[in-house]
């Protein structure tokens, strides 16, 4: 599917799952076992799909991503080199977090 989609694919919050995961301040509930199962799922997709859009010739692709390490462990280190190697890259600001004081 991904070999037929526009020449442009914008993948935003590459890494959420693994910023997520770094970013808790308490202890977090077990997800059942089928939660899991599905989080494991999604996140094997979208790291082949990534691994896919850095093989395809003449295609343009835009990965937002927090860092180099949350991109090795979302998408495995050979994935990452390859990204790296090829992408022109931008640091962005960091994105304001919204006020949970209502």
């Amino acid at each position: 599917m991904i070999e037929n989609t526009t020449s442009v694919t914008v993948t935003d919050d590459l890494t959420i799952s693994a910023d997520l995961a770094r970013e808790a301040t308490t202890p977090l509930e077990t997800d059942s076992v089928d939660v899991q199962a599905l989080m494991a799922l999604e996140a094997g997709a979208l790291a082949d799909a990534a691994a896919r859009l850095s093989l395809l010739p003449r295609r343009s692709w835009i990965l937002i991503a927090s860092s180099i390490e949350q991109l090795i462990e979302t998408v495995g280190e050979e994935t990452a080199e390859r990204l790296v190697a090829v992408a022109e890259q931008a640091e962005l600001a960091q994105r304001p977090r919204p006020r949970l004081d209502w």
